[in-house]
């Protein structure tokens, strides 16, 4: 099988990131998150698990995923529901899993976040890496020099 799943398929450009209280609402917040999340994550009664390879973004099973395209947002958290789905845990590892995986599949794509008020959220910011800094060597040094202006500003402790 060779097809392939565009990255917007899991990701949409315009969400909003905002502060983020832990990773099941996180993930119930819209359903490019959650076409994500249960194709990734083992759960009770889960027919989506692996059905794309989510780090080649090749369908591994073509009918459950032709059954995900179908399903809506509130069909996802209709499911979670029936099935008592519940991921919360390792809150922020789970969420900046999913940033990591932006990044990696969409070069323009770059995250900082901030562990706000004790623990209790993470607040997002997204930036778009400028065109000459997409690739190689200079997109490592322009993920780098980003980080280290967020730690030095104080938006990152």
């Amino acid at each position: 099988m060779d097809k392939t799943v565009t990255l917007d398929f899991f990701y949409d450009k315009n969400d909003d990131w905002g502060a983020s209280y832990n990773n099941q609402n996180f993930y119930e917040y819209n359903l490019q998150r959650m076409r994500y999340l249960v194709v990734d994550t083992e759960l009770k009664n889960n027919l989506f698990e692996g059905c794309v390879d989510l780090a080649t973004l090749e369908v591994k099973n073509a009918l459950q995923f032709e059954r995900l395209k179908l399903y809506t947002l509130k069909d996802l958290l209709e499911l979670c529901e029936i099935n008592e789905w519940d991921w919360v845990g390792d809150d922020f590892e789970h969420m900046w899993q999913y940033l990591a995986f932006i990044t990696d599949h969409d070069k323009t794509f770059m995250y900082n976040t901030e562990i706000m008020n004790d623990d209790e959220y993470m607040h997002i910011t997204t930036y778009s890496i400028p065109e000459k800094y997409r690739t190689g060597e200079l997109r490592e040094a322009y993920m780098a020099g980003q980080a280290d202006a967020e730690k030095i500003s104080g938006h990152n402790n």
